[in-house]
């Protein structure tokens, strides 16, 4: 069972409206797009879900895992259901970490925000970004960054980086 808290509905509701909005639409730049014009930075959808789950920190039902102490912590909101389009919600906390190598099956949508000016996620400041089916990364924190992000059927694949 994952952690609850007294603002976890509230931040699961908001996100449906999202999901609603996103179901049918391929993982791509002009998702991307999208999601930073209409549930973007400024927008009352990313404003108040940026303010739940910094409660949501502080109630123990987002990034309650650590992976390396205070600076790299994780974990899962929802599993993939209906509700979320399929798509498992997943937490971050992270703070001048470069994470662990993967590459993204079915593609990844991240909700950032930066709780320092100058945190970015992948070079991308505060608002989404849009990772598309097979692309692969090690997730880089530059400063500090709050995140949600979204998981197609849960689905992430750990693997060594490519040798150079």
């Amino acid at each position: 069972m994952l952690p609850s808290g007294p603002h976890k509905d509230e931040a699961l509701e908001l996100l449906r409206t999202v999901f609603d909005d996103i179901r049918a639409r391929s993982l791509d730049e002009a998702l991307e797009v999208h999601l930073n014009r209409d549930f973007g930075v400024g927008t009352q959808p990313y404003e108040r879900l940026a303010q739940l789950l910094k409660l949501g920190v502080e109630e123990g039902w987002v990034a309650y895992v650590k992976i390396e102490g205070d600076n790299y912590r994780r974990g899962q909101i929802a599993e993939p259901s209906w509700e979320t389009a399929g798509m498992s919600v997943e937490s971050g906390l992270l703070q001048d970490v470069k994470g662990q190598y993967h590459c993204h099956t079915k593609g990844e949508i991240n909700m950032i925000v930066p709780l320092e000016n100058d945190g970015r996620f992948c070079g991308t400041g505060a608002g989404w970004r849009v990772f598309a089916p097979m692309s692969e990364h090690f997730p880089t924190v530059t400063g500090k960054a709050l995140m949600m992000y979204f998981l197609p059927g849960g689905e992430i694949e750990y693997r060594h980086p490519p040798v150079a």
